[in-house]
């Protein structure tokens, strides 16, 4: 009435379960384990920080799906960056990151990265857009000011590379740096365009900890100091060349004269209505500075006199052993290029530079004056300095060239 099974046939179909049913269970059992596993977290943290050159660490990590990850307790270089998710194409890669602080350590990573990005394709062969869910900055107390959305657009066309930083909310404020790199060079032969416009204030800070290994690498303008303004640059055979302008509030005279030979306190606006470089060199600068009120150091005023040919009130005179003084409704422009230096009050301040105590100190020279004598006040040196300073070799090799009669 049965069938009689065969040994043969009964083997058969178990070895055909253990191949198609339990084989493959076990290894998707297996293989998630391993998802799962702290050696697998490991080793993705391992492999982010070879590829990025910083030391990345998370915490946990999900494979939603094929080439997507959400990773939680981010940190990149110690810094927080909470949860990130990240998207993987063969051509492109795409990070999804929550708030994040705008510090100068983010910054300077931030910009280190882009760098790299774009000087290293062998490395970096993918496109690749960073969206940043709000980035926010604080005031020295500690509040914020604002938080925005922003994204960071890395882009590759044949041999050219472009970095592109924009906020979806701001449109009209765009960082763009692009590398064209010439057949045959070698990288420093390569061609760079730099266009940065910012219409809303950004942390100087910052903007100095994007910069780098610049001429203003080290100098501070504190940490209130905020700048808007435009700045197109790019390089040449010669250097690099290019124009600026802009306006820089909060600029805290102390953390400005830390690496200057004399001091001064207090809080600053300064205007630059026109900059020009060229051949690594300032062409040509016109600035304005304004104060209410603040301290600075006596050499500063004899300075002014000595050696710039400010006429001097009364005033100015050192009274006693005071080192420092105070002064009230500072406001000066200064012009700069190959005819030299020329240093001017506010039209509606009788060319009155300064005042104490509603007392004039000094007035503006009647004259121009050479580029040696203010790279002089600058590094705090006498008339007439050789070799000089350090600090005044740097300024003699930044300002214009004088201008040569023929």
């Amino acid at each position: 009435m049965f069938v009689e099974q065969s040994e043969t046939r009964l083997r058969r179909v178990r070895i055909g379960f253990v191949l198609l049913c339990l084989a493959p269970t076990v290894g998707l059992v297996a293989w998630a384990f391993q998802r799962h596993s702290t050696a697998h977290r490991e080793t993705m943290a391992a492999e982010a920080t070879r590829l990025l050159s910083t030391e990345v660490a998370f915490e946990s990590l999900r494979h939603l799906q094929p080439g997507c990850l959400r990773l939680s307790g981010v940190r990149l270089g110690g810094a927080s960056l909470g949860t990130v998710g990240v998207g993987t194409t063969p051509t492109e890669g795409r990070l999804l990151l929550d708030q994040c602080e705008w510090s100068p350590a983010f910054a300077g990573r931030l910009a280190t990265l882009a760098r790299r990005w774009l000087t290293e394709p062998a490395r970096f062969p993918q496109n690749c857009v960073i969206d940043i869910a709000g980035m926010a900055w604080k005031t020295a107390a500690g509040d914020v000011v604002t938080v925005q959305p922003l994204r960071v657009e890395c882009v590759a066309n044949a041999g050219d590379r472009a970095v592109r930083i924009i906020s979806p909310e701001r449109t009209t404020d765009e960082m763009r740096i692009v590398r064209t790199a010439e057949p045959a060079t070698t990288l420093d032969r390569s061609h760079w365009e730099v266009d940065v416009t910012l219409t809303e204030p950004m942390p100087m800070d910052v903007i100095l900890a994007v910069l780098g290994q610049s001429p203003l690498a080290g100098w501070q303008l504190g940490t209130e100091a905020v700048v808007t303004g435009t700045m197109q640059t790019k390089v040449t055979a010669d250097g690099w060349v290019g124009h600026a302008s802009g306006r820089m509030v909060g600029v805290d005279l102390e953390a400005v004269t830390a690496r200057l030979p004399y001091r001064a306190e207090g809080l600053a606006t300064l205007e630059i209505a026109g900059l020009i470089w060229a051949n690594n060199r300032v062409s040509a600068a016109e600035l304005s500075m304004v104060s209410p009120r603040g301290t600075l150091a006596q050499e500063w005023l004899d300075g002014l006199i000595s050696i710039i040919g400010c006429r001097a009130a009364p005033a100015a005179m050192k009274k006693g052993d005071a080192e420092l003084r105070e002064f009230e409704q500072l406001a000066l422009r200064v012009a700069v290029d190959g005819s030299g230096a020329r240093l001017r009050a506010e039209p509606h301040r009788a060319g009155c530079l300064m005042e104490s105590q509603g007392i004039p100190l000094v007035f503006e020279p009647p004259a121009a004056v050479t580029l040696d004598r203010l790279a002089w006040l600058l590094s705090g040196t006498r008339v007439a300095a050789v070799p000089g300073t350090p600090v005044s070799a740097w300024l003699l090799s930044v300002l214009p060239l004088p201008q040569t009669n023929r």
